[in-house]
């Protein structure tokens, strides 16, 4: 409900309305290669709709009614046939499981404050491919922001959440991608799923 009104009133400070600069450079800098892919926690389906550029197939999903119906008119005025659904990602079925490369920025960090990180972390991996992959942008820990901002975890707290479902393939310290003076600090972390 809280994500609604702010989709109402404009308040999004996270929507940039471009791809994310650290999707970008993952998926063109390492081994991400075009597959079937979600997009959790899409938004307004910036990311989903350049990874459908990149040949990915690839579904968004959100939980948000006003960011799923702005994520299909992107998607219809840039001509690119990307499916966008609103669901419960940890109740509902997701149209065109398994995938093999699942992605969300910003999505993560929010069940922290649920205790949910390592749910959402086995709920991921029931979505992929044996050997799928999982890119996450979550806010740091190390940021020292004083005002509203990302949720912030640490690297541990992701380690802790991740490893029992997951290979860890890097742990980098970024920010995220913004049109603000001062970008959040986030992690940018690439998984596989175990065997």
């Amino acid at each position: 409900m809280v994500f609604q009104e702010r989709y109402k009133s404009g308040n999004t400070p996270w929507e940039i309305h471009r791809p994310d600069h650290n999707l970008i450079n993952m998926v063109r800098n390492t081994p991400v290669s075009p597959c079937h892919a979600l997009d959790i926690g899409c938004g307004t389906g910036n990311n989903a709709i350049w990874l459908k550029q990149q040949g990915f197939n690839v579904t968004g999903i959100d939980s948000n009614e006003i960011a799923i119906e702005r994520a299909c008119a992107k998607a219809r005025d840039a001509d690119v046939p990307c499916p966008f659904h609103r669901l419960d990602f940890f109740a509902e079925n997701i149209p065109g499981a398994p995938f093999g490369f699942v992605f969300d920025r910003g999505c993560f960090h929010h069940f922290r404050q649920f205790d949910r990180l390592d749910r959402f972390a086995e709920r991921v991996s029931q979505l992929l491919n044996k050997g799928g992959l999982w890119l996450t942008l979550a806010g740091s820990a190390d940021e020292t922001r004083g005002g509203p901002g990302p949720p912030r975890l640490s690297a541990r707290e992701i380690v802790n959440a991740v490893e029992p479902c997951f290979e860890i393939m890097s742990l980098v310290a970024s920010h995220f991608d913004t049109d603000r003076k001062i970008p959040a600090k986030n992690w940018v972390c690439l998984m596989k799923k175990r065997s």
